[in-house]
């Protein structure tokens, strides 16, 4: 086994951590394998992990918190554009060059979530996401029927869930394939405008 400073274990262990949930899925990994890659013993990992999850989580919880932070931030803009009666700012609130710095400065972490998070507390984020996405459009829409700024019917709450279901779907399908960013830009740009479209026609602005 390899010996080294303890930040190199841990280096080590990231490295070998990545490579192998990437390539085999979290249940599919087996600590002794991924000790065996990083040139180290089980013991040497629990004293830097308490168990093989929480390495995962290393990789996948920051890239959570992140889109979390994003609903939240979004929440205030959307009320104050409703009350500025500007229905098309709502629908930009967060718009394709912020979906493309958030899938690009999660890329690897996105993977791990959406294809290899079977066995761990992660592997509804998707779903997750769809709700908070869901939830946020619901309030805003329905805020904006309330004022009378749009009087069209609005979607009912299991429309706008396939409806959100549709989109996060196909902008996080982005991060399964090896895009270079110019290629994702022209994705998540063309995503975006597709969906907007079809937001502007439904609710007749």
């Amino acid at each position: 086994m390899a010996h080294g400073t303890y930040d190199d274990t841990h280096q080590r262990i990231i490295d070998s951590g990545m490579k192998m949930f990437l390539a085999n899925g979290y249940e599919r990994t087996n600590l002794r394998d991924l000790c065996a890659a990083a040139g180290i013993t089980t013991g040497s990992f629990y004293r830097h992990f308490t168990r093989k999850e929480d390495l995962f989580s290393f990789f996948v919880q920051p890239a959570v918190d992140d889109i979390q932070k994003m609903f939240t931030d979004a929440e205030p803009a959307c009320r104050e554009v409703v009350r500025k009666g500007n229905i098309r700012d709502l629908l930009n609130i967060v718009g394709a060059k912020e979906i493309l710095d958030y899938i690009y400065r999660n890329f690897d972490a996105l993977k791990l979530l959406l294809k290899c998070s079977d066995g761990t507390g992660y592997n509804s984020f998707l779903d997750d996401v769809i709700i908070l996405e869901t939830d946020i459009s619901l309030k805003a829409l329905r805020e904006t029927g309330r004022l009378g700024i749009i009087s069209c019917e609005l979607p009912s709450e299991i429309e706008m869930h396939i409806i959100c279901h549709a989109y996060i779907s196909s902008v996080f399908e982005a991060a399964l394939h090896d895009l270079s960013r110019e290629e994702m830009d022209q994705y998540i740009s063309k995503i975006v405008a597709f969906f907007t479209a079809g937001s502007y026609k439904l609710l007749g602005v």
